[in-house]
């Protein structure tokens, strides 16, 4: 039986390996992904010592960095995890066994949920700006959200496109002031208020346009949603972990949960509301900690 069993392979799941193996734990991190979201990360520009950094290549680096101290990085799908004598079971194509175990499986992105969406996923209708945006050149497109992922979706395909129409429902952007403001000078993007998608209409080619709550209707070639994302929590639940009215898990400050001898690091708690590649290495440093002194409590 490990010390630590890590799940999940991004900021907080490899900060956590990290720091889990300078502590001298047997420690193993499994993820179906290594990098996680991460991996799809245009430009990150809040890493502090090395600003625009591709997500890529800075989840590159954690890996390596956690491979120096011969951790295990197993690729594989966690299924369920229960509670044994001792410890933790954690179940995917292989068994697992656990003294305790870090939960660092982040949050997935959230839909609009309206008709036409899931026809022309991936034919007109993206998620991921960085993965798809560069289809779109010369193209009319717009960006669905208000928040940061919004707006630097729409910093990034301006790049590319001919023009992008960012769509909110809010009064105004809620994005941080840096980003709205470059948004608002931007020559090629539009800022449009106080309105909803209701629709993505097409042909067999693809989308072709967007019906708008007022109404409207907007003819684009790609439409990105970017309105935030769900925890991943199933996992949590099984465990009896408890979550907070929006589904994220409720930590202490040292990244306990209500059950005894398992941490959330990064995305999946409710710690903070800043969801950022800083925040999430951090909080997984500190819950491989606080699984040290656990373990080291009950010797």
């Amino acid at each position: 039986m490990r010390d630590v069993i890590i799940i999940g392979g991004g900021a907080a799941g490899l900060g956590a390996a990290l720091y889990s193996a300078r502590f001298s734990l047997d420690t193993m991190c499994i993820a179906k992904e290594f990098g996680g979201t991460g991996n799809i990360a245009h430009k990150v520009d809040n890493w502090i010592g090395d600003p625009g950094i591709s997500g890529f290549d800075l989840m590159q680096r954690f890996e390596k960095h956690v491979k120096e101290y011969n951790v295990p990085l197993i690729s594989d799908e966690v299924k369920e995890i229960k509670k044994i004598e001792g410890g933790f079971e954690v179940v995917g194509k292989e068994i697992y066994q656990g003294k305790t175990i870090i939960l660092a499986v982040g949050m997935k992105h959230r839909e609009l949920g309206i008709p036409g969406e899931k026809e022309f996923a991936g034919n007109g209708v993206h998620y991921c700006y960085t993965c798809d945006g560069p289809l779109y050149k010369d193209k009319n497109i717009a960006v669905v959200g208000g928040g940061d992922s919004a707006a630097l979706g729409a910093l990034m395909l301006k790049d590319y496109a001919k023009k992008v129409s960012m769509l909110y429902r809010g009064e105004k952007l809620r994005a941080e002031p840096f980003n709205s403001e470059a948004v608002e000078k931007s020559e090629n993007v539009e800022i449009i208020t106080k309105v909803n998608v209701v629709e993505v209409l097409g042909d067999e080619t693809g989308m072709t346009k967007v019906k708008l709550d007022n109404g409207d209707e907007m003819v684009l070639d790609g439409l990105f949603i970017e309105i935030g994302h769900i925890p991943l929590n199933e996992l949590a639940k099984k465990l009896e972990v408890k979550l907070d009215e929006k589904g994220f898990v409720e930590v202490e400050n040292d990244q306990s949960t209500n059950v005894e001898g398992v941490y959330v690091a990064g995305d999946l708690s409710n710690i903070t509301g800043l969801k950022q590649f800083i925040t999430s290495a951090s909080q997984g440093s500190i819950a491989a900690q606080s699984a040290y002194h656990y373990i080291m409590k009950n010797k």
